[in-house]
């Protein structure tokens, strides 16, 4: 009985062995990369930044103005503020004077208008390559989860249906007759047989489960360029959303680049054990499918990929927030110069709104 203790006490540790998923390596032989402190140790993360806009404020927040200041509205809003201004002054009869003002007035609107427009289509740029992205890493992945799936249900029908047959032969052997009272022999080592197939297989289940692995493409993604890698003109930022991702955050207390807290993020999230370290060459150049890697294409590093692109395009989308809010401003609905005093406005109900 001590006997069967211990050989079911080793097996159960190289189960635990073969359950370990393994660290990934660094591009220098087989030594293994220094990850990062804290990857992969948040296992709920939550949204990477905040925009700060407030609809019921009637001041541009902080980060609307930098997007401004970049972009180059400000000191067509602040033009717009003063003729606005000189109009609401102007409560005599209509002079030439009065017109020029309207005409310069609409012009500067216009202005403006094109702006935010272009701004816009350059957000809108970058996001129809990323989602085109996402979509062929969804549709690959879904195929390497199908084979794995197909591969898991075969490995265990296998592991089942031996199981049962030499289980079966096993009670067969053990069964008196006339000429043979028992055949233990045959009973017992079939039942020894009918124990470890079904483990063995659970072993290789247990590997089989990370899904078959291939060279990775060399296809630069829009990951690429931010981990400095070439760019081609695909995969290229306009420069109002190159701009955005690499400057702080105005209302940031921690001084660090959107582009550095997503990848802070990105290291720190438990669900993408494919990325520990933004210095690993073998890594990035899998992550952001820019140099071939033998078995680097994984249904580990294609849900990296995903992941990252969609929390890429999710920060690039709150540049529409900001949008907004200058559109606000240009509306006349917030202040458009700074040091304004701070005003809350109350909205009416969801549905109310143009109601007196």
């Amino acid at each position: 009985m001590k006997k069967w203790h211990s050989a079911f006490l080793c097996l159960a540790l190289v189960l635990a062995q073969v359950g370990t998923p393994a660290r990934p390596q660094s591009s220098s032989g087989n030594a293994q990369p220094k990850n990062e402190a804290g990857a992969n140790t948040l296992a709920f993360p939550k949204q990477i930044l905040k925009s700060g806009v407030s609809l019921t404020s009637t001041n541009l927040s902080p980060n609307t103005r930098q997007l401004a200041e970049t972009i180059g509205l400000t000191s067509v809003l602040e033009r717009i503020q003063s003729l606005r201004a000189q109009l609401a002054n102007n409560n005599g009869p209509p002079t030439l004077e009065t017109l020029n003002v309207r005409q310069e007035l609409w012009e500067q609107n216009q202005k403006a208008l094109l702006i935010i427009q272009r701004t816009n289509l350059d957000i809108d740029f970058a996001l129809a390559e990323i989602y085109a992205e996402v979509q062929v890493y969804e549709e690959i992945l879904a195929t390497f989860q199908s084979d794995r799936d197909k591969l898991v249900a075969r490995v265990n029908a296998a592991s089942f249906i031996s199981n049962g047959i030499l289980w079966a032969l096993a009670e067969g052997y053990d069964i008196p007759t006339f000429k043979y009272a028992r055949l233990s022999i045959q009973s017992g080592t079939l039942g020894v047989a009918a124990g470890l197939v079904p483990s063995f297989a659970s072993m290789y289940t247990l590997k089989a489960v990370n899904g078959k692995k291939k060279t990775s493409e060399t296809d630069p993604n829009m990951l690429a360029k931010l981990f400095g890698y070439p760019a081609t003109k695909e995969i290229d930022y306009p420069r109002s959303v190159w701009e955005f991702i690499h400057q702080v955050p105005a209302d940031d207390p921690v001084h660090k680049t959107r582009l550095d807290q997503m990848v802070d993020r990105w290291i720190a999230d438990a669900n993408m054990p494919a990325f520990t370290s933004r210095t690993s060459s073998k890594q990035l150049d899998v992550i952001t499918a820019s140099v071939a890697q033998k078995k680097g294409l994984s249904i580990a590093t294609l849900t990296a990929r995903e992941v990252m692109l969609n929390q890429l395009s999710a920060e690039i989308m709150k540049m529409k927030r900001l949008l907004l809010e200058l559109t606000m401003a240009l509306e006349g609905e917030k202040q458009i110069t700074a040091n304004q005093p701070e005003v809350e406005q109350r909205l009416p109900p969801v549905g109310m709104q143009g109601v007196p």
